[in-house]
């Protein structure tokens, strides 16, 4: 039992890591691709994928092979001969139970001990791939836009000299408002020896310029300066080097902390929000926006003071002048907007915190859920794979996709909606499991 099932779970284990690295492969391409990356860089990249998708590899994997496994033995007529004498289902169940438990524990290390230095240095190379300028690649006939301030546009290049010809060139690091579009014959664009700057040199053009001290004014009244060169060279910052950032930055991340240090963060967030929160209630009561309960005594003492009659604003209001008026409400309303922008600035540092507090407790939850899926998935696949008795990678994988994908989606929108506060933190992280 246990080698049958060995055997197809580490077939079902490499598949399921390969196409959700893949899956995460082509959700970061725009990163990879055009980068000029070397491939130890890329071995690294793949290396603490793999380490960090294993926890997520490992619960489809057990369900796939279970269904695998079981629906060879139902195909095969083991599991009845099994049951003809005498032996039950749960106990032919036992041995793999326990290896799947021991399948769990090592989810849960891998997310509470092994991951979190993965994920640590996938995030660094993520952060550096984006930092890294692309490698230099000019197209013909399009704007190329890749370079700093600068789109460049080439009719025709020769490969073999390197030569650039009829060149157009949309230049704004002088600002916007300084644009400078510059035509030339041909140009020649090399990168230098420390792969830090652009050298490009270009003949025979014309230099036109927005505004300017001495600008003239064209046909349409818009001054610009205009300038006929023969040569001219521009040398633009370009560096193309891969420069790997320290991975120790991003260990304040939630997804970078084990269980103890998540529940360390959650617990000093916590006190910090509501020493803040305090903090605002104690200033807003001295605000003249915060209205108190009025007690019997004040009541008494009001009504002495106004002799009875009754307080209305609008006879107040009714009694200025109109001037007065506009006045006392332009006031009032300037007041209360000065008051709600400083209420908005407030809630932005609560919101940030409570959402930071939030990502914590989903990690947290997270653990638990991910490795608990390997034993709930394997009690769903080995009943069911007995049921449909069918074998091979045909309808047990479609089974098993097709419920992995609603077990995803669950998981995915309860967090989701754990995350932005809307469902309570349990129910959301949890629904997928129940």
């Amino acid at each position: 039992m246990l080698g049958n099932f060995l055997m197809i779970f580490s077939g079902s284990f490499f598949i399921t890591l390969f196409v959700l690295m893949m899956q995460f492969t082509w959700r970061y391409v725009d990163e990879i691709v055009g980068k000029g990356i070397t491939m130890d860089i890329l071995g690294q990249f793949y290396w603490y994928m793999a380490i960090t998708m294993v926890p997520m590899a490992l619960p489809l994997a057990v369900l796939l092979a279970s269904l695998v496994s079981f629906g060879n033995m139902g195909e095969r007529l083991e599991l009845l001969a099994m049951k003809a004498a005498g032996v039950s289902l749960l106990r032919i169940m036992r041995p793999l139970a326990v290896l799947v438990i021991g399948l769990a524990a090592v989810s849960f290390y891998f997310q509470n001990r092994a991951a979190l230095d993965a994920q640590k240095n996938l995030t660094s190379l993520l952060w550096s791939l984006r930092e890294t300028s692309p490698a230099l690649e000019i197209p013909e006939g399009v704007f190329y836009g890749k370079i700093n301030n600068f789109s460049l546009y080439v009719e025709r290049k020769d490969v073999a000299t390197g030569k650039l010809y009829n060149v157009m060139i949309y230049k704004t690091d002088q600002g916007f408002d300084k644009a400078q579009i510059v035509v030339a014959d041909s140009g020649r664009l090399e990168v230098t020896n420390d792969k830090e700057h652009l050298i490009f040199d270009i003949w025979n053009g014309e230099n036109l310029q927005a505004g300017g001290a001495q600008a003239a004014l064209n046909t349409k009244g818009v001054p610009y300066d205009r300038e006929t060169f023969q040569y001219k060279r521009f040398i633009i910052d370009f560096n193309s080097n891969f420069e790997k950032q320290d991975a120790e930055q991003w260990s304040g991340s939630a997804i970078t902390k084990n269980l103890k240090q998540l529940s360390a963060s959650i617990d000093s967030m916590n006190t910090a929000l509501d020493s803040i929160g305090l903090a605002n209630y104690k200033q807003g009561k001295q605000t003249a926006y915060y209205c108190p309960p009025l007690r019997p005594q004040h009541a008494a003492v009001l009504k002495q003071m106004s002799k009875g009659a009754k307080l209305d604003f609008d006879t107040i209001m009714a009694r200025m002048s109109a001037d007065k008026r506009v006045q006392t409400i332009r006031a009032a309303a300037a007041s209360a907007a000065a008051y709600a922008s400083e209420l908005e600035w407030k809630s932005l540092t609560t919101e940030e915190g409570d959402k930071s507090v939030r990502s914590h407790r989903i990690q947290w939850h997270q653990k638990f859920t991910m490795s608990i899926a390997c034993i709930f998935f394997f009690f769903i696949g080995a009943p069911l794979g007995a049921i449909i008795r069918k074998g091979g990678l045909g309808m047990p994988t479609i089974i098993a996709v097709i419920l992995f994908i609603f077990y995803y989606i669950i998981n995915t929108s309860g967090m989701k909606m754990a995350r932005d506060g809307a469902w309570n933190m349990i129910f959301g992280m949890w629904i997928s499991t129940v």
